[in-house]
Order: C-alpha cells, then structure tokens, then sequence
C-alpha cells in the first residue's frame, strides 16, 4: 500500500509538471512593483496575422536554432548566448505572455503558426533546428509534422509527459500554486516538492536583466493567467504530436534528434517515442538537474544543440 501511495505521487507529480510546463508558477513574484510600462524588448515585434509576436533573434549562421519554448524568451538567456556563437538562434513569446499581444484561444496549433509566420514575416530562412522544453517540445512536433521541409533537426529538453487528468488526491498539492521540481521523481520523503522557476537555486545564474525581466512579466495577471491555461491544451497537444508518429515509423528520416533528459525518471516509452522520430537520434541525461534543465545544466543543452547543427551540416549521423 505504501509503495502504491509513492507511485501515485510520483506520477501526480510527473503529470502537473509536465502539463504546467516551465513558468506557470502562477504565483506573482515577490517585491516587485506592478508598473504598467513594460521593459524595452529584446527582440522585435512581429506581425502574426493581426497581432504581434516577439522574437528575438541573435548570432550569424545555418541552420537557424528556434526556441519554441517552454517559457518566456529571455528564460533562455544562459543557453541563447551560447548557440549564438555558433549559428543565429531565435526564440520567442507566444500570444499572451511578455512582450506580446493577445492572440486566440492558446493551443499547440496556433504557437506552430505562430512561429512560422514570425520567421516569414522576419525574414528568418529555414530550414531550422527546433529546441523545445518541456510542453515546448509538443510545439516543436507538431511543427515538424506540419512543416517537415523546414525542419533541420530537433532538441527536446524534458518533454512533457502525459497523464490521465487527476482528480484531488491526500497529499497531492494543487498544481495551479507551482510546479513540482526535483528531486526527479517529485517526492521527497513521502512529500511533494514545489518549485517555481525563479525558486530554483539556479534562477541566479541568469543575468540580472534576464531576471528582473521573468520577475516584471510574471507579476502581471494577464501573463499568469494565460500561463495557468497550459494544461488544458495538452491533451490536443499530444494528439496532434501522436499524430505525426503515426503516419511513418521514421517521420523525420535521419534528420538529427537529440533527447536531453533529467536522471532518474520513468520516462522509458516517452523517450523510445522521441527517438523513433528519427533514424540519427540519440539521448542526453542532464545530471543534477531538476525540470529546469535550461538554467540547471544549460551546458547540457548548448551541447545536445550543438551536436544536432554538426550532423545537420555535415549530414553525418550524432
């Protein structure tokens, strides 16, 4: 009984953290005053189709690494200056949150279009390596299904995993308060962790204007509310994403597929259903790193990126 009741955890907290995804703390940010003229943007404001996106885009070179996510674009400001020594990386705030405008009712479909026309509109040319953390790399799959010529390769960091909806369980805390973080399996002597991005020991490794910039956007209500409505595309997310799967064993050919995971967790189907995306693909654990693999381990990532843009150039496998 008792190990069924850590299992039961442990999947409760596996699901709220995958569903939730990368900020959707949801909780405003401490000691922040709430000044209604938002920071200059990194990036630029694209036209989307009667509203605007932001995109921030540095470095030279091909093929392109896009971000699409999880999180806000300045959250990956320890793994984006990095690759941009490399090639030109862009990434981005989805409709809702940041920089951007308001768009239509928030799914995986609508942020693939989302970034597709940001890229045109900018002018950024593909063919484009697609990076995605966490619900982020169900946009990235569904992306590759739609638009398969433009995609280079692609890098999953903790994909989200997907779970039956939970009802209210003893002992399971309420995902809308955070979201649950390492230890890997969410549970700590019988006990759920809860951690929000800029709780993690690693949120000070940002600089200090990437963070002042999450604690500004996250003290806003619109953003938080938009953040607190993840969970409710997830299961159209993973439809659309098993989709693509489904219709070839190998959808992507031997186009590079790197899978940068946490240790420890029971993830073995997800993972053998990211790497059959690809015939070239392989898996990268982040050790000692919770679900915040892009401020925990960025070096993990800068390195799963850089492996993908060799194999794409060269056409050599990983």
């Amino acid at each position: 009984e008792k190990l069924g009741a850590l299992m039961h955890k442990r999947i409760a907290a596996e699901f709220f953290l995958c569903s939730l995804f990368l900020v959707a703390v949801l909780t405003p940010s401490r000691g922040q005053p709430d000044d209604t003229k938002p920071p200059q943007p990194l990036g630029k404001l694209i036209d989307v189709g009667g509203y605007r996106v932001h995109l921030y885009c540095t470095g030279t070179g091909s093929p392109t690494v896009v971000i699409v996510g999880a999180g806000y674009s300045f959250d990956w400001g320890l793994v984006q200056t990095e690759v941009e020594k490399s090639t030109q990386v862009c990434s981005y705030d989805h409709s809702g949150i940041g920089w951007s405008d308001d768009g239509p009712k928030d799914s995986c479909a609508l942020r693939v279009d989302e970034v597709h026309a940001a890229l045109k509109n900018a002018g950024v040319k593909g063919p484009y390596v697609m990076v995605g953390h966490s619900l982020g790399g169900l946009v990235a799959r569904v992306y590759a299904g739609k638009y398969p010529d433009e995609v280079a390769g692609m890098v999953f960091v903790d994909h989200a995993i997907s779970f039956p909806p939970l009802r209210s369980q003893p002992g399971v805390i309420s995902g809308t308060n955070g979201i649950f973080h390492g230890p890997p399996d969410g549970v700590t002597a019988g006990k759920m962790v809860v951690v929000g991005f800029e709780d993690d020991p690693n949120f000070s490794n940002l600089s200090a204007k990437d963070r002042e910039l999450h604690s500004w956007f996250m003290s806003k209500e619109r953003d938080q509310k938009t953040l607190q409505a993840n969970h409710e595309m997830m299961p159209q997310c993973f439809a659309d994403a098993d989709g693509f799967l489904a219709k070839n064993d190998h959808p992507l050919g031997a186009k590079p597929v790197v899978d940068v995971d946490t240790p420890g967790t029971a993830r073995a189907e997800l993972q053998k259903t990211l790497l059959s995306l690809s015939t070239n693909s392989k898996e990268l654990v982040a050790n000692k790193s919770g679900h915040y693999i892009i401020i925990d381990r960025p070096d993990v990532v800068v390195d799963a990126i850089e492996q993908v843009l060799r194999s794409a150039r060269n056409k050599t496998p990983l």
